[in-house]
């Protein structure tokens, strides 16, 4: 019999905000071509169609400002809503055997479903509260926290991309390690491989006697790319024929554009805001050196984009970083926080071609063997039937 799936994310591209909605997108396309029958429930932006099929995938939408939301908390309650009657509507015709939510936006519904349907949930938990904020300081910060521990209680199993983050999720919920399952993020390699850099393409960022130095992520705290940019400043003392480019965008966006105006290096400093993925990719192979200083990461996909594209990177020795990268062998890790190391390692880099280019070569092949979307979808399916395998053998227990 055919497996059928319903994945509950509030990101799903178009709208996409973080590696999320990217990780759901690749899951799902590849567990349909692993034969899984996968249905995603996301949110409807404007432009968005509230149903279509992508890549085999049947995606639904709803809309996330039916309601009247108070806070932030509340216009999540409030999609989880519609999900949950919309789910009900489709459950007719297509009979879902598990659901899967990712995070905790996406957990009340899940829940709900779990115990309506009688259906056992997964759940990824791609980062957590307590994690991205250094502890629990808020109200608000409390009631998300709250509702990532209901739901690694409520599921079955829990997926998370690094070991790392199965310690953490252990430690910050309580979590019994036996029912946590690591299985790494992955990238699309070939669509990697497909994007041709146009001619004259370098020429829009750097003059050709300038090395590019790439930052990617969003524009936030955990990110670092305040460090990248106080790195940098340093760097152009040593060679001024040196351009940082910072593509992404977030709540530090300003901050950083004052910082370099404030240091007379805004002229050095492009800054790209949010790219679509073709730019992205040719970005990272007319660049010379990626720095990616997290101070929190639960995995890092931008850093497997930049090690598939061709490019060596410096990271931090945090969280995903530190698993995914072999220190000098197909990356460079430095201690979080430590603007002189990094500075220090790019000038390393920089200045020599010959063991950059071998660091890029070893990270690409990294990729290859262990990263690739239909391993994880392979490794995630069966998740799911052993998932099943239980729950046929288990007298579901309703306290209604």
């Amino acid at each position: 019999m055919v497996m059928r799936v319903l994945h509950l994310s509030w990101e799903y591209p178009p709208h996409m905000v973080g590696g999320l909605g990217r990780h759901v997108y690749h899951i799902t396309r590849h567990l349909v071509m692993d034969g899984v029958d996968t249905t995603v429930m996301s949110i409807a932006l404007p432009g968005a169609s509230s149903s279509e099929e992508i890549e085999g995938v049947h995606v639904r939408r709803v809309d996330p400002f039916r309601f009247r939301s108070t806070s932030f908390i509340t216009w999540v309650l409030n999609f989880n809503e519609e999900m949950i009657e919309e789910a009900l509507r489709l459950y007719d015709e297509w009979r879902f055997d598990l659901i899967h939510v990712h995070d905790w936006l996406t957990g009340p519904a899940g829940i709900a479903l779990k115990h309506l349907l009688h259906k056992p949930l997964i759940a990824t938990i791609h980062a957590t509260e307590a994690g991205r904020r250094g502890g629990i300081h808020n109200e608000e910060q409390f009631v998300i926290h709250s509702w990532e521990w209901r739901t690694t209680y409520e599921a079955w199993k829990i997926i998370v991309c690094s070991n790392y983050m199965l310690n953490e999720v252990s430690a910050v919920h309580g979590v019994p390690k036996d029912k946590l399952v690591m299985i790494p993020n992955g990238i699309d390699v070939s669509y990697i491989d497909s994007v041709k850099v146009r001619p004259g393409f370098r020429d829009l960022y750097a003059m050709p006697s300038e090395k590019i130095i790439v930052f990617v992520g969003r524009l936030v705290h955990e990110k670092g790319p305040d460090l990248v940019l106080a790195a940098f400043k340093e760097l152009l003392k040593w060679d001024w024929n040196l351009k940082l480019l910072v593509v992404g965008d977030g709540p530090m966006r300003e901050y950083l554009m004052g910082l370099a105006h404030d240091w007379g290096i805004w002229n050095k400093v492009y800054f790209t805001g949010r790219v679509d993925d073709e730019t992205l990719y040719s970005i990272l192979k007319v660049s010379d050196l990626a720095i990616l200083p997290s101070r929190y990461e639960p995995f890092g996909i931008t850093i497997l984009e930049a090690m598939a594209a061709g490019l060596a990177v410096i990271t931090t020795r945090v969280g995903g970083p530190d698993e995914i990268v072999r220190d000098w062998y197909n990356g460079v890790k430095v201690s979080p926080n430590n603007v002189d190391e990094l500075i220090n390692v790019a000038k390393v880099l920089l200045s020599n071609d010959e063991l950059r280019r071998s660091i890029a070569w070893n990270a690409r092949d990294s990729v290859l063997r262990w990263y690739t979307w239909d391993r994880i979808a392979r490794w995630t399916k069966k998740v799911y039937q052993d998932v099943l395998e239980e729950y046929e053998g288990t007298k579901w227990v309703s306290l209604w």
